[in-house]
Formats: structure tokens, sequence, C-alpha cells
């Protein structure tokens, strides 16, 4: 035996080589005893049948070759023992065995390992292999079989009795490195079918790659599996999180699974890899959702992952992204997590679960204890953890204020950090100085809703100075404006959030005639808070069965609430009108549909604005729950000519216009001067001339031809010349 002083190898290819002298020398001696009963024309009864191995046995034990081949392989086999005690030896002084350790991690006996190490051996060496074509009762087999193995190293019958019927019993456990010899996609417990130790026991390639190169990965869990998870400063927010999973108790008579859940990018991962770290466990994490739907195929997958996890060190295996139940949303399948549980009924060790939705309680698990773990939603201050975390300073662009950023976008921790990765990549492709709405369209990109299909998006442009409003009115938008800015600081920081259960968000009416600017008081709000605006698609939401314009009310507020948007809902009156005294079965399901809405009103966190043109439709109770209602009244001369003069970009040539005259003759609403304005520049432009009060007179004519007014030329005082011929 090849060893070092102190009864150690120096390498695993020591080792390996002491196995294989020891084998050979076990093998050849069991040869030459078969080859000579073979030579003393015995083996054969007449007719050619061989005779079993007992009647050989029993033959020849009293001759004095047999009992000295018997004292030779028991030496050899005493020799093996040997040097495996110097790899373990070896293996206690920091160099690595991978056979020892493969032992040692699956809890092989003796004559398991030994198994393995004559498999091993017949394709390591090919003269070996053509030996046990020579011994096996099957010719041309040039695998070891269990039989073989057990005769080659026990030497009394009872005890190798005693070891075929430990095999049997172990027959799961060698199948993590013999291809064949249990069905793994079986749910029962059957005793194998009859010939089960002249099985051939071929290595796993699995375990063949692993004994050839301890970091390689078994390539059957390649798209499956994710070797550990980095270390991220979304740890940051989880801290009493993991201090509650390093301290918690073990269940006493079995062990333990914890299942975690959260939105996406909560930290579910995270957290149990740190847990893990603290443990020194590596982690496996397998994405449940690319199992195989075969469940026989999906059992050998489990399998294999458990294979994984024992050969990293007892890693803890982790299923994540487990789907939800069909008919219940927001549940996981419990066909998933029953096939999971099933599947992993050997593993012994650390096991974790992680869904983006509720445990289901129809799940039962008689062999584990389940511990369930919700991750909550982050709070602002969280966030703002995470961004100064995430963000460098140097990297924040002007004028960005991280508390307003972090109380108005409920990110997840991981949506943070992408939103920064996101932020970066476009500033690299932009170059020059980072800008505010890089960051923000990041943030929104994060934001996971389908408020798109009830809703349209509407761009911003508007700001105040293109609002034309009294003094007062202006007022109170802004004001509103600072709500939404100091809701940290006023519910959170001053502690009205625990005197106030409901109510926090920022509720708006707007009312007033057509074309007062309702919707472009909205989109100034938009603009100045930096928050996307969705129209409300009215004619969608209502339904002429009960209760489906509930339901989608409720969704619409469900996915802005995700979204963080500014919800604006024209002609509201349709659909928050007055309750009516219960005459038949319409009445009172109107009612219940106003009641509905208010609960819905109270309840969402926030910004809504109703515009409508008639306040006198809504009913009181709505009323009461608004902080804002805003009167967008007609426009008096002066304030149209404010609009006159702001509706012309600064880029649009034009000539003196008479803004005091427009004000003046015709009452026009905002958006009707808006319409003229844009007619005119298009009149403008199709003659190549600048904007003059020729164009923009035929504007404000066609405009009034819309209303069923017909102007003349006298109808326009000064300039009834220039639409002598219009």
């Amino acid at each position: 035996m090849r060893e070092t002083a102190g009864g150690r190898f120096c390498s695993a290819e020591e080792y390996q080589a002491a196995l294989l002298d020891c084998v050979r020398r076990i093998l050849g001696v069991y040869g030459r005893e078969v080859l000579s009963v073979s030579e003393s024309g015995i083996l054969h009864r007449a007719g050619g049948t061989i005779m079993s191995r007992e009647e050989l046995e029993q033959l020849f034990a009293g001759r004095p070759f047999a009992r000295k081949a018997k004292e030779q392989m028991e030496e050899g086999y005493q020799e093996l023992l040997t040097v495996r005690r110097a790899g373990r030896d070896t293996m206690r002084g920091g160099v690595i065995i991978p056979m020892e350790y493969v032992f040692h991690a699956f809890g092989l006996d003796d004559l398991e390992a030994y198994m393995v190490i004559l498999s091993w051996a017949a394709e390591a060496d090919h003269d070996l292999g053509l030996l046990f074509s020579l011994l096996n009762e099957k010719s041309g087999v040039r695998l070891p079989t269990m039989d073989l193995c057990i005769r080659t190293c026990t030497f009394s019958q009872e005890e190798r009795l005693l070891r075929r019927s430990r095999c049997i019993r172990r027959r799961r456990i060698l199948s993590f490195f013999f291809c064949g010899l249990y069905d793994l996609g079986r749910r029962d417990d059957v005793l194998p079918a009859e010939g089960y130790l002249e099985q051939e026991l071929k290595l796993d390639h699995r375990i063949v790659s692993y004994l050839e190169d301890p970091a390689s990965a078994d390539p059957r869990l390649e798209m499956l599996v994710q070797y550990g998870y980095p270390q991220e400063e979304t740890l940051l927010i989880h801290r009493r999180l993991l201090s509650g999973l390093l301290g918690r108790s073990r269940p006493d008579g079995g062990p333990e699974a914890v299942f975690v859940s959260g939105e996406p990018g909560a930290g579910k991962r995270c957290l149990l890899s740190a847990l893990c770290r603290e443990n020194h466990r590596a982690l496996l994490l397998a994405d449940a959702g690319k199992l195989p739907g075969e469940p026989a195929e999906a059992f050998r997958i489990l399998f294999a992952l458990i294979r994984e996890a024992l050969l990293r060190g007892g890693a803890a295996i982790c299923f994540c992204h487990i789907p939800s139940e069909e008919e219940q949303e927001h549940q996981v399948s419990r066909e998933c997590m029953e096939l999971l549980l099933r599947g992993t009924k050997l593993w012994k060790g650390e096991l974790y679960f992680t869904s983006d939705y509720e445990w289901n309680a129809k799940i039962r698990s008689p062999e584990r204890k389940i511990l369930k773990l919700r991750i909550p939603g982050t709070t602002t201050e969280e966030r703002l953890l995470l961004w100064k975390a995430f963000l460098k300073e140097e990297e924040r662009p002007e004028g960005l204020d991280l508390e307003y950023l972090a109380d108005k976008y409920a990110l997840s921790a991981g949506a943070v950090k992408n939103s920064v990765e996101d932020y970066r990549a476009h500033a690299r492709l932009a170059g020059g100085p980072p800008e505010k709405s890089w960051l923000l369209e990041a943030c929104r990109h994060q934001l996971d809703h389908r408020l798109g299909r009830d809703a349209v998006c509407i761009t911003s442009k508007y700001r105040w100075d293109d609002l034309v409003l009294p003094a007062p009115q202006k007022r109170m938008l802004k004001d509103a404006c600072d709500q939404v800015r100091c809701h940290h600081q006023v519910y959170h920081c001053w502690g009205f959030e625990e005197k106030l259960a409901y109510g926090r968000g920022v509720s708006m009416i707007f009312y007033g005639p057509p074309g007062t600017g309702k919707t472009m008081g909205a989109q100034v709000l938009a603009n100045e808070l930096d928050l996307e605006l969705y129209k409300v698609d009215m004619a969608g939401v209502m339904s002429k069965y009960v209760g489906e314009s509930e339901k989608k009310l409720g969704t619409i507020f469900e996915q802005a609430g995700k979204s963080r948007s500014i919800l604006f809902f024209d002609e509201a009156d349709v659909l928050f009108g007055q309750r009516t005294d219960q005459k038949d079965s319409n009445d009172k399901y109107a009612n219940a549909s106003t009641a509905y809405l208010l609960q819905k009103i109270e309840e969402y966190e926030g910004i809504m604005v109703l515009a409508t043109n008639l306040l006198q439709n809504f009913d009181n109770a709505f009323l009461r729950r608004f902080q804002f209602i805003i009167e967008f009244p007609a426009a008096d001369a002066e304030r149209r000519q404010e609009i006159w003069q702001n509706v012309f970009p600064e880029a649009a040539p034009r000539e003196e216009l008479d803004f005091v005259f427009l004000a003046q003759e015709y009452l026009f609403s905002g958006s009707q001067i808006k319409n003229a304005a844009v007619a005119a520049a298009f009149l403008a432009a199709g003659e190549r001339k600048p904007v003059g009060m020729r164009h923009v007179l035929t504007a404000v004519k066609r405009e009034m031809a819309k209303t069923g007014k017909t102007l003349i030329a006298a109808d326009f005082g000064p300039y009834y010349d220039l639409m002598q011929e219009g």
C-alpha cells in the first residue's frame, strides 16, 4: 500500500491506486479458486448445467486450496479496509479523498462502500472488467453484481444472508449510486423483482464524474438548479426575520420545512441564502416551475437533486417559484407542493420553499412540520435604506428627493436594486449628467400591474403655467400636491397613521362646465408629482350584469395601488351617483354598488381624481370622503385672454394677434381655444405663412359652427375685411 509517513496518502490518486491493488488481489484469489474448480471438470454437471456457488463451496470446503484461498481473500479485504482507514485519516489532515467523502455523506456501511469500489474499479481498469466477465454467473457481464460483492467480502453463510437482506432494504439509498436498481418513479414501496441481487452494479454517471472532479455538477440539473445565491444589501431589511429563523427551536419527532412567501423581489432567496451561510450550509435553489409534468420523471429529478445536496455536504434544498392554484389565485398549488413533499421524503436535511403566493391550507404533510413565514411589504424607511445602499451619492441626479421617491414607489428590495441597475445602464448609454426622469422611468418599469387593460395612460405635458384657474383653486391644487409629498412625514413621522385606520389617500373632485381644464388639471398634478396618469374607461367599467361593475372596479383599484399612479375618472357622476329609496331590486342593487364604491374610496391610499360636469348628481356620502372639491369655472374675459396668450408655443411663427379682441368677443372654453389655435396653425402652415388673425378667425368661425352658430363677416368687428372671402 502506497502511503506517506503516519499511514496517510499524499493525494486522492494514491488512495485510488491502493484500492485497485486490493481489489486485484481479492478478485485474483477468487478467480483462481473458480478457475481451479473449473479445470477439475466439476464445474459442470451432466448436460452442461452450471453448479451453484453454494454447491461448489460445500463440495470444496474441506480442500486445502479452498481454505487457503479464503484466508487470502480475507487478508485482501482487511487490507482494503486499512486503505480506507488511511483515506479517512488523510481527509482529517485536509486532503480531499472524494470516494471516502461520498461514503461518509451517504452513510454507507463497509459492504455498500465495497460495492461502489468494485463497480468503480471495473470501469477504471479494463483487465478487472475482463475478470468480472469470468467470475459472474451471467457470461459476458463485465461489471460486479451484488451477489459477487457479498461473496468476495463475507466468509460465512449466515453473514451473507444478513448482507443480502440489508441490500434489499437499502435499495433506495443504493439507487443514488447504481443505475436500474430501483424504479425512482414508483410511489409505493413494492419489493424488487426476482433476480435483484444478480443485477449489474453500474455506477451512475454523476457519481463517476464526482469521483473524477468534486467541483463538477449534474448536467440533468443544469436548467433547474442554481447553486447558491449572492449576498446582497437587501438583507439590511431582513435582520429581524433572519434572527428569528436562526433562533427557532427544532420540532420534536421529525424534520422541518420552511415555507417563505412574499411579493416578487421581497428577498426570499436572499434571506434563505443568508440563513444557510450562518448555518455553514450550501444552498441548492431549484425552480419548481421547471420540473417535468410527468410525476415519475419529476421524482427522478428530485432524487438526483437530493443526491446533489448530499454530495455538497448536506446542502439545504430550496424550491422556488411554486405556482398558484388556478382557481385560487393567491394560494400555492396543492398538487405541486404535495409532489415536492412526497418526492423529498428521503431527504432529512434542511428543506425550504418560496412562493409569491400564500400557503394553501389544504396541503397536509405528515412527514414534516411546515413553518410558514410571510415577508411583509417594505416600509418607506426600509426603502429609503435600500435606496441609500444601492444608489451611490455621486450617481444621484440633481433635485432627487430620496425620501419622496421611497414613499412614492412601494417597490420590493429586489425591484429597488433592479431600478438602480436599469438607471445606470440608461446613464451609460445616454452619457452626460444623470437625469431624474431616467430613474423614475426605471422605477415604473418595476411595477407589476395590469392597469392598462381597463384604463388609458395619458401623457402629461402641462405645467402650472399652462393651467388658467382662479388663484384659490390653484392654491388648492398645490395643497393637494403637498399632501402627496408630505405623506410620509405626516402619517408616519408625526404618527397620524396610528390615528387613522383608513382614508390616507388623496382624493379630489374636479367639477365645472366642459372644456374648463379638468383633465388638464389632472395632467398638471401628474407632471408636478412625477407620476403616471391613468384615465378609466367608463364604458368598459359599466356592465349590465350584477356584480360585474364592482368586480372591474375592484381590479382597477388593486392595479392602481400597484402602479402608484393617479387614477382619473372622467364623467364620474355616471358611476358615483346618488342613492335612492329601495322601491325594487334594481334600486337595492344600485345602492349596494354605491356602498361598495364608498368602501373602495376609503381603502384606497393612492391619488384619485374624479371629474364631473354636474356636482349635484353626486351622493353626499361621496362628497364627505374627498379631501379636495375644486371648481373649474367657465373662464371670464381675463382668463380667456391668458389662455389665448399661452396656447401658442414659442417656436410657432405668428404675426401680431389681438388676444384682447378674441377673449372679449368669443366666449370660448379652454378646450375650444386650444382647438382654434391648433386649427389656425395648420391653416398657416398650409400656406407657408406665420399664424395671423385671418387664420385664427377662420378657425374660430369653424369652431363656432360646431355648436350650430354661423358667423358672418360683420361678426368679426375690425377684422371683417379679412373674413369677407371666408
